[in-house]
């Protein structure tokens, strides 16, 4: 009897000894067999400097994760590797920007899938609108202007969409005004927002043989004239700010985006001790913007017979019967040449005081801001010459403002024509109507985004 139960006994450990050795021996193949996966790849910080990113990855959780097993993440691409060794089943991965790495884990001799990064973080590590706000006219084509740091350029993509696609369309990443009003514009890839306002109170800038109709008085209601001053430092900024672009982009605007010829006005003071009369604000301006609205004239001081805004009816105390000024009589406020020059130098963040149109040899003149020197066509063949310089001829000054293959363009303000214009002539023959051209780079300094033409 005691034999039996001893031969029972020895059957029963034997078969636990089995179970027990074909558990461990299941274990120990789960275990050696358990996925190696990531869980997930987040973004931590971006280094501006360093043009690195920073991530973090994380291993899918398993039945066997109580041991705390170390891993090692990686970063591979082609050739190329970069690891770093977990620490409470995460490691950090610091990775240069502009590169198409794969994420994948190793422990104990196994590898994980390899993981795409894109599939994790956004593309995009800094976003911003060069602009608050932009404008265009009805009709006009820009691109939307934005600066991106990303991590992989070939990626990078914005969905931008407009907010009323019957005032702007968009496509990929250029826009269309369609119809006046303000639209917003967005992309699910970031969170800035994009202003858009689409208005008729400027049009497309184009070489008009026939002149524009002068402006007409209290034209512009409080928020035109305030949208137009906008519009008008926009462009100065594009163009850029205290530079030769930006000057031009102020003499392009009267001439070529506004709508209305702002009217020849004689002076009737100076701003400073050369003046017969001390004034601000008639036939002349010493302030930013365009003088539209009456809102303006709280600022002009002092006065000798005005002030009066554009357009509207000043008294002059010039005789020059051949065009109509009769001293004594009322005439449409504006600019004069120099005026019309000083105005755009001022609204380019230049100061250039009180000048006359003079030559060089009398004083405050605005051929001294230059080098003053004859004007040939070889000159404008050879680069000298520059969009920007300043034409002149004993008494009137203007500035070019396009260089084509043959034609010079000069923005200026002429009594005969009645106010500021855009005129053309040959290069070939126009040193026969301005004999000098004050070459400004020393003044401007610097270019900003210059162009030739607009």
């Amino acid at each position: 009897m005691y034999m039996e139960k001893k031969k029972w006994l020895k059957r029963i450990c034997l078969v636990i000894g089995i179970i027990l050795l074909n558990v461990a021996v299941l274990f120990t193949v789960a275990y050696l067999n358990q996925p190696l996966e990531i869980e997930n790849i987040s973004f931590v910080s971006f280094d501006a400097e360093a043009q690195t990113y920073t991530i973090s990855v994380t291993k899918k959780p398993n039945f066997f994760d109580f041991e705390k097993e170390e891993f090692t993440c990686l970063a591979t691409m082609e050739n190329e590797q970069i690891s770093s060794l977990s620490n409470n089943q995460e490691c950090i991965l610091t990775l240069p920007i502009e590169t198409n790495y794969q994420i994948s884990l190793e422990s104990n001799g196994k590898t994980s899938s390899q993981y795409h990064l894109l599939d994790y973080i956004n593309n995009t590590l800094e976003f911003s609108f060069d602009y608050d706000t932009m404008y265009l006219y009805v009709g006009e084509t820009d691109n939307i202007l934005y600066q991106d740091t990303v991590i992989i350029p070939e990626e990078a993509y914005y969905d931008f969409s407009s907010s009323d696609e019957n005032i702007l369309t968009i496509a990929n990443d250029t826009m269309t005004g369609i119809s006046e009003g303000t639209v917003t514009i967005t992309s699910p890839q970031i969170e800035d927002v994009l202003t858009v306002v689409v208005t008729n109170l400027i049009e497309e800038p184009v070489y008009q043989e026939e002149y524009k109709e002068n402006l007409p008085c209290n034209n512009y209601s409080l928020d035109e004239a305030n949208l137009l001053d906008e519009i008008l430092a926009y462009k100065i900024e594009r163009a850029g700010y205290q530079t030769r672009a930006g000057a031009l982009e102020a003499a392009r605007f009267l001439t070529l985006y506004f709508p209305y010829r702002i009217p020849y006005f004689y002076e009737n003071g100076r701003l400073h001790s050369s003046g017969v009369h001390y004034v601000d604000g008639e036939g002349r301006y010493y302030k930013v913007g365009m003088y539209l609205h009456e809102s303006k004239m709280a600022s002009v001081s002092p006065t000798y017979s005005g002030p009066a805004i554009w357009g509207c009816p000043l008294m002059n105390w010039e005789n020059d019967y051949e065009f109509g000024y009769y001293r004594g009589t009322l005439m449409p406020n504006g600019l004069d040449c120099s005026g019309f020059l000083s105005w755009a130098l001022l609204n380019a963040g230049y100061d250039p005081g009180d000048l006359g149109a003079g030559q060089t040899d009398y004083a405050f003149q605005l051929p001294d801001l230059g080098e003053y020197v004859l004007l040939t066509t070889e000159l404008i063949d050879n680069g000298t010459v520059k969009a920007g310089d300043f034409v002149s001829v004993f008494g009137h000054i203007g500035m070019i403002i396009g260089i084509d293959g043959e034609d010079v363009y000069v923005a200026e303000s002429l009594a005969d024509y009645g106010g500021v214009v855009n005129r053309k002539y040959s290069k070939y023959t126009i040193n026969q109507t301005f004999d000098h051209v004050v070459l400004m780079d020393s003044y401007y300094k610097t270019d900003g985004n210059y162009t030739i033409m607009w």
